[in-house]
């Protein structure tokens, strides 16, 4: 048997090439992972290192700002401004509300039950609010600006908090005079404080509700409602353990046959400014009215200290009370 040296040499050159792309392909497996690993690595929140303790606890909630701009949108709600009238109706509400904040990276959905019972019609009622559950998505970047530690887990759902108030009616409309009616609420902490979505303190706010009738032709009624009263919250903060201030509310309402709209501004003001504790809303709702059922739905945009838009859709169930006011 001949021996070639040309075939030897070129066999030679075909395994090195093999071997050497081989080894290549291994090596740039290698340096992917490696550079994956260190992409993992480097790429964790930084911004944690920089985050503000306001009180010694636990690394989870100890930095979340008990403010209205530094907390998921149900977390210390704006009231309702109402209409002055406790009424003789029982009122039963669902509702969804779809909420995405400003500039994006925190959108959700919570589904909100209302139940307010006049225990006598025309003075007194009890009322519930719950916003039963919500479902929403926070990412990392809104995160880093709530100063929350908990990485995005993707879509979450918890449960919201449940608001109790007393409402009785201390005048009612005369020619002079608006309707007034005194409201006193109590915010639970039944809603879930790890993602910055509620506190786990209480809050509570009293303040009058007056509405007048300003305007009536025909079947066209124009109304001015109004609120004004105080605002009271519970902070995680050494330095201030409560903040408060006044409440304040104005909106104007139109109805037309079984049409009402109305359009108002509302917030309220803490005492001690410490950052994002001053929210003012605008608000306007589209309410078709009938005999046992009403249709609404609700836009609401923060003007200052509150960053989410949220639309509102609902159906109201109003029977008439069974309790009656009897006249001596």
């Amino acid at each position: 048997m001949n021996f070639d040296p040309k075939a030897a040499v070129c066999k030679n050159t075909y395994l090195s090439d093999f071997l050497y792309k081989h080894m290549m392909i291994r090596y740039e497996l290698l340096l992917f992972i490696l550079l994956l690993g260190w992409h993992g690595v480097m790429g964790q929140r930084e911004s944690t290192k920089d985050f503000v303790p306001y009180y010694s606890g636990t690394n989870d909630f100890s930095t979340i700002l008990f403010a209205p701009g530094t907390m998921g949108p149900n977390a210390l709600p704006v009231p309702e401004i109402l209409n002055g009238q406790v009424g003789t109706d029982l009122l039963f509400r669902l509702s969804t509300d779809h909420y995405f904040r400003d500039g994006g990276g925190d959108n959700g959905h919570s589904l909100v039950l209302n139940f307010r019972f006049p225990v006598v019609q025309n003075f007194m009622a009890f009322q519930v609010h719950w916003n039963m559950l919500e479902h929403f998505h926070t990412t990392n970047e809104v995160r880093d600006i709530l100063q929350l530690y908990k990485d995005d887990p993707g879509w979450t759902t918890d449960f919201g908090d449940l608001i109790l108030s007393t409402n009785i009616q201390l005048l009612q409309g005369r020619e002079y005079w608006p309707d007034i009616m005194l409201v006193s609420a109590l915010k639970t902490t039944t809603g879930s404080i790890y993602d910055g979505r509620a506190t786990d303190m209480p809050a509570h706010w009293h303040y009058a509700s007056l509405g007048k009738q300003i305007l009536k032709r025909g079947l066209f009624r124009f109304r001015i409602n109004a609120m004004g009263g105080f605002y009271i919250w519970q902070t995680n903060q050494t330095d201030l353990e409560q903040n408060e201030g006044p409440l304040w509310g104005v909106e104007g309402q139109f109805n037309y046959r079984s049409i009402e709209l109305a359009s108002g501004l509302s917030g309220y003001k803490g005492w001690k400014y410490y950052g994002e504790d001053r929210p003012a809303l605008f608000k306007s709702r589209l309410v078709v009215n009938n005999k046992l059922f009403n249709y609404f739905i609700e836009y609401k945009t923060g003007l200052q200290h509150y960053y989410y838009s949220s639309i509102n859709i609902g159906l109201t169930w109003h029977p008439l009370s069974p309790f009656k006011l009897e006249s001596r």
